[in-house]
This record gives structure tokens, C-alpha cells and sequence, in this order.
């Protein structure tokens, strides 16, 4: 049994033979006759994307294939159209060539654009409106200007006023800190992200307001560069950055 049943598996057995007869009656028998639709779809597939593309017609209202043509050019498109006078809506996209096709061909014929592009423009024209809204629609929006901020005092009495360089600096550190530890990251997080110290990190979360921060470090503290402090900051805000030009002053 094991020897007659590896005969007929046999690519050269008997199994070979049926197959090619069977493809040869196939091949024998002639091609069904499909009437001509009455709406037809016309769009482009590829045999090789970006080199060769032909087209494929589609009975519409049976929803399959009917014939392929090896290009896309009107005058192939013309020629079958030509051939099949019951052809009265021609569904296509906006390609130029499948409109010259469809004119020529079938003339007594109704042109259509397909669903799918109707969709996909009618898309892309709303997205354009929105992004861009005409100039009548913003000329309806009066321009509201933004009131200037007033001025914000430091209701600690504190001898470092906003304005200050070195005290705007410290609470916007300590607000950045603060608004990453809300958020969830901890300290080293932050030590990378904002390319601080770990200590520095610390002091800063540890500070409850950046008022804090002041207390001790800056006040009451004598030092030598006190009577040349007004002269710095002025050098500094000149853009004086390194030590060389005051070392030169």
C-alpha cells in the first residue's frame, strides 16, 4: 500500500498526467461571455509601482472585474469602450486620460467621479478650512490687545524685588522643579533634564517658596564686592560675560 500510494504521489506518476489534462481541457474551453456593463469603473493598477501601470474595468452594479488593459492610455481605453455601446455611466477618478478615454469611447455616456475620491477631496478641503480660515471669518474676530501686566511686588519684603537677576533666577528654577516633581519625576529625572546638580535638585525641592532660598544666602552677608555690585550689574547688562574685560577695566 505504502509503495503504491508514494507511486501516485510521484511528481512524474500518473498524478502529473491528470493535472496537465485537466489544465488542458481547462484552457479548451471558451471564455464566458460577460455582457457589457451598464456602469463601469475605470481605474489604474500597477504591474511594477512607479514604472507600469494599466487598467482595470469593473461592472459596477455586480460589483466584479471585467477586463484589464495592459496600459493606461485614452486611446486603449477609447477602443474598449467603442466595442460595448451599453455602457451609459462611466465611473472614474479626475485622471485626464481616463476622461479623454471616456469621451471618445462613449460619448453618450455619463462621467462620474468614484465614491472614494469624492470622500478623500471633500477631506482635504476641510482640513485646508480649518487650518486656514478665510479672511472674511477672521475679519469678524476683532483683535483684543493684551492688557500689560502689572507690576508684581514682593509682599515679603524681600531685599531681592522680581527684576532682579539672581532672584528671578532661583524662583524660576525652583518653579521648574517643582512643576516636574507635580508631574511625577523624580529628582534625578530632573538633574538630567534640566542639567542641574543633584544638590542643587535637593535645595530646591526641599524649598517650600523661593523665598526660602533667600533666607541666609544672600542677606546679611557681608562681602567685599558689596560696594561693587551696582558697577557689575551695570557691566553685566551691558553684556560684559567673563572675567577678562573687567580684569582689563
Amino acid at each position: 500500500m505504502s509503495r503504491a500510494r508514494s507511486g501516485w504521489a510521484d511528481s512524474s506518476g500518473p498524478w502529473k498526467v491528470a493535472l496537465q489534462l485537466e489544465e488542458l481541457l481547462v484552457d479548451a474551453l471558451p471564455d464566458p461571455e460577460v455582457p457589457a456593463p451598464r456602469v463601469v469603473g475605470v481605474d489604474e493598477y500597477a504591474t511594477r509601482k512607479g514604472r507600469h501601470y494599466g487598467t482595470v474595468l469593473v461592472d459596477i452594479e455586480t460589483r466584479r472585474p471585467v477586463d484589464l488593459l495592459p496600459d493606461r492610455e485614452a486611446s486603449s481605453l477609447a477602443a474598449w469602450l467603442t466595442e460595448r455601446h451599453g455602457v451609459e455611466v462611466v465611473c472614474r477618478d479626475r485622471a485626464p486620460f481616463f476622461a479623454e478615454g471616456a469621451t471618445v469611447g462613449a460619448p453618450q455616456a455619463i462621467q462620474v467621479a468614484d465614491r472614494w475620491h469624492l470622500w478623500h477631496n471633500l477631506s482635504e478641503a476641510a482640513v485646508r478650512s480649518v487650518a486656514q480660515p478665510p479672511s472674511c471669518l477672521r475679519s469678524l474676530v476683532p483683535a483684543v490687545p493684551e492688557p500689560e501686566p502689572a507690576p508684581v511686588e514682593d509682599p515679603d519684603g524681600s531685599p531681592w524685588p522680581r527684576g532682579h537677576r539672581f532672584a528671578d533666577r532661583t524662583r524660576a528654577r525652583h518653579a521648574a522643579v517643582h512643576a516636574l516633581l507635580e508631574a511625577g519625576h523624580s529628582r534625578r529625572s530632573i538633574q538630567r533634564q534640566l542639567a542641574m546638580s543633584y544638590r542643587t535638585v535637593k535645595q530646591l525641592a526641599n524649598a517650600a517658596t523661593p523665598q526660602e532660598l533667600f533666607t541666609g544666602q544672600w542677606q546679611n552677608r557681608p562681602s567685599v564686592l558689596d560696594d561693587y555690585k551696582p558697577y557689575l550689574d551695570d557691566r553685566w547688562s551691558e553684556g560684559w560675560a567673563g572675567i577678562q574685560p573687567y580684569w582689563g577695566a
